[in-house]
C-alpha cells in the first residue's frame, strides 16, 4: 500500500556527493514512441534537452543516443529492455507501466485532474514520491519524472455530444483497457477495442463511430479526416513517464549522477512547456475546427453528469480486476488532487 506519512525518495532525487570525478565514457540510450521531430513531439524535444545537458555538462564523456518512433520496441518491450539495463531511460506511457505494476491503472481515474497545473503539483509532490517508491518495490525500476501531459477529447462521426444521453448507442473505439471499456459502457456507449493501426479504417468504414484520444494523437493518426464532432471532455490525462533502472543508476559516479539529475529535471520542465506550446500553436481545439469538426466544450454541470457515471464504473473495475491496492491508490490520488487545488486555488 502507498504510505503517505513517510518521506519518499523518488526518481532522480539521488544523493549528490562532492567528488567531481567522471568515470569512463558512457552512452545513455533514451527510447520513446513518438516521431523524431521536436516541432511536433514534446517527448522528443525533452529528450533533446536531456541530451544537450548531459553531453555539455560532461564535456562529452557522457553521450546520449535517442531512439524514437518505437525503434527499440513497443511499450512492454522497452520496459523489459530497461529492466535489463539495455535501455538506460525509457519514456513510457501509463499502459507500459501498468503491465508491470497494475495498480497504476488507478491514475487513469476519469476526471481526476482539473488541469495540467494541478497534475504537475500532484506528481511532483508527496503523492508522486510515494507512488515512485511503490513502483520501485514492484518493478525494481525508478520513476524519474512525469512530464508532458495531454487531456483526452471525445470525437465521433454521428452527432454532437453534450451529455451522456447523447452517447447512447455510439460504438466507441477503446484500447483493450478494462477501465476505458467500463467508462464508455457506463456512459451509454458500446466500447469496442480496436488496434491503433486499424483505427483510421474502422472509423472510415463505420466499424466504430467514435474514439477518444488527446488531440496530438488524433493528428498523428489523421483521425480528424474521418470524424465530424469533438467534445472537450478532458476525461483522462495522459502523460510521459521517464523510467530508469537501479542497474544503470548504480553504475554512475556521484558527479555523473549530478549531471544526470540536472538533465532529467530540465527535460521535465522542457517537456511540459513544449506540450503547452504545441497545444497553443498546433494541436489545440483550433486544429480540430480547422479540420472541419464541430467542437463543443461541456459546461461544469454537463461534465458532472459524465463524472457521476464514469467514476463509479471505473472504481468497480479497479476493485474487481486489480484489487485493494488500486482502489487505495485512486483514493489517494483524489485526496492529493483536492489538496493541490486547495493550495493553488484556495478551494475547500
Amino acid at each position: 500500500m502507498i504510505q503517505f506519512g513517510r518521506t519518499a525518495l523518488a526518481g532522480a532525487a539521488f544523493a549528490l556527493l562532492a567528488a567531481p570525478v567522471l568515470a569512463q565514457d558512457i552512452t545513455i540510450t533514451v527510447a520513446h514512441e513518438e516521431p523524431a521531430d521536436a516541432s511536433t513531439s514534446a517527448a522528443h524535444l525533452s529528450a533533446l534537452v536531456f541530451k544537450d545537458i548531459i553531453e555539455t555538462r560532461s564535456n562529452g564523456t557522457m553521450a546520449v543516443d535517442i531512439q524514437a518512433a518505437s525503434a527499440l520496441g513497443d511499450q512492454r518491450e522497452r520496459m523489459e529492455l530497461t529492466q535489463a539495463g539495455i535501455i538506460e531511460v525509457n519514456i513510457a506511457a501509463i499502459g507500459g507501466l501498468a503491465q508491470f505494476y497494475p495498480a497504476i491503472n488507478a491514475i487513469e481515474l476519469p476526471f481526476a485532474f482539473p488541469d495540467e497545473v494541478v497534475a504537475d503539483r500532484v506528481f511532483d509532490g508527496p503523492f508522486g514520491q510515494a507512488l515512485a517508491e511503490e513502483f520501485h518495490t514492484a518493478t525494481d525500476l525508478r520513476l524519474l519524472a512525469v512530464t508532458a501531459g495531454d487531456f483526452y477529447v471525445f470525437t465521433n462521426s454521428s452527432r454532437e455530444v453534450r451529455s451522456p444521453a447523447d452517447m447512447e448507442g455510439l460504438r466507441v473505439r477503446t484500447m483493450s483497457v478494462p477501465s476505458h471499456e467500463a467508462m464508455m459502457n457506463a456512459l451509454g456507449a458500446a466500447a469496442t477495442p480496436v488496434p491503433w493501426d486499424e483505427l483510421y479504417s474502422a472509423l472510415e468504414t463505420g466499424v466504430v463511430d467514435a474514439q477518444h484520444n488527446p488531440i496530438p494523437i488524433v493528428a498523428v493518426g489523421n483521425l480528424q479526416e474521418v470524424q465530424s464532432y469533438a467534445t472537450v471532455t478532458n476525461h483522462l490525462y495522459g502523460a510521459d513517464w521517464w523510467v530508469t533502472s537501479d542497474m544503470f543508476l548504480d553504475s554512475l559516479t556521484p558527479e555523473q549522477k549530478r549531471i544526470f539529475t540536472t538533465a532529467v529535471e530540465a527535460a521535465k520542465v522542457a517537456g511540459r512547456g513544449a506540450k503547452m506550446g504545441l497545444r497553443a500553436d498546433q494541436f489545440g481545439t483550433a486544429f480540430l475546427e480547422e479540420a472541419g469538426l464541430e467542437v463543443y466544450a461541456p459546461s461544469p454541470e454537463e461534465l458532472a453528469e459524465f463524472r457521476e457515471l464514469a467514476v463509479p464504473a471505473v472504481m468497480e473495475v479497479l476493485a474487481d480486476e486489480i484489487g485493494p491496492e488500486a482502489v487505495d491508490l485512486a483514493e489517494a490520488l483524489l485526496a492529493a488532487v483536492a489538496e493541490a487545488e486547495a493550495e493553488l486555488y484556495g478551494t475547500d
